[in-house]
């Protein structure tokens, strides 16, 4: 998997997973940094969710 914050360009993160077949994940950088986000413990869950769900799609 390869991990970006949200605030990064995603051409070179889009560039290598396409290159080497693997997912790409954009991750909330801090709290309030999506909508999702608005607490510490949201900014946590979201990021878990994120992970999951992007490990999931490689199987």
């Amino acid at each position: 998997m390869v991990i970006r914050a949200a605030y990064q360009d995603p051409r070179a993160l889009q560039w290598l997973s396409g290159r080497a077949g693997i997912p790409a994940v954009a991750l909330p950088y801090t709290v309030g940094a999506d909508a999702q986000s608005g607490t510490l413990f949201a900014l946590f869950d979201t990021t878990v969710a994120r992970l999951l769900a992007a490990n999931a799609g490689a199987k």
